[in-house]
């Protein structure tokens, strides 16, 4: 899936699970080279930066589950649990004291700074999430617990990819509507 595709780069890095429902127990990546490799894609990183050790990669999946459950709540226009909302704000704090202010092609941005590394600039991505315009267009899939910003003009999406759950839904819908015209 493309950045566009899901609205915000950060939500690749939200989105890294395997769940075929709405459980998030499995991860879709193997080790820390293939959750590197999701990173950089995403444009979340540099593909100079170190590939995280197995401690940075239990950090990583704590903040991932701290914002999946914030922003789960404010896709469904519900109060984020309060423990949640506290992880996620202090690693937003911790990330924005350190950082450093860019001005690049005319625009001012912030960026990790020299002791953050990849987890500041998770904690960033997240903030800018945070702090779109189109938050309020932030949706989560009816089918799995893939977020998605939802763009389109018409009644929205309902789930994150036709590919992976839309499909999925419209063939269960097909199969369960023949079961009940069937003799």
């Amino acid at each position: 899936m493309t950045a566009t595709h899901l609205g915000h780069p950060i939500l690749h890095f939200l989105n890294t699970v395997c769940d075929d429902g709405k459980q998030r127990h499995k991860n879709s990546f193997r080790d820390a080279g293939a959750l590197h490799h999701v990173l950089v894609g995403a444009g979340l990183i540099e593909a100079t930066q170190p590939v995280p050790d197995r401690g940075q990669v239990q950090s990583l999946l704590l903040l991932r589950e701290a914002a999946y459950a914030v922003l789960s709540a404010v896709a469904a226009a519900q109060t984020p649990d309060r423990e949640e909302a506290l992880m996620l704000e202090t690693a937003i704090k911790a990330a924005v004291q350190d950082a450093r202010l860019q001005f690049t092609a005319g625009r001012f941005g912030v960026s990790a700074g020299p002791l953050g590394g990849i987890h500041d600039q998770l904690a960033l991505s997240l903030l800018d999430l945070l702090r779109a315009d189109d938050l309020g267009r932030l949706r989560e899939c009816q089918r799995c617990t893939h977020l998605f910003i939802d763009n389109g003009r018409g009644p929205g999406r309902r789930w994150c990819a036709m590919s992976r759950c839309g499909n999925r839904a419209k063939a269960a819908t097909f199969r369960q509507r023949r079961r009940a015209t069937s003799p």
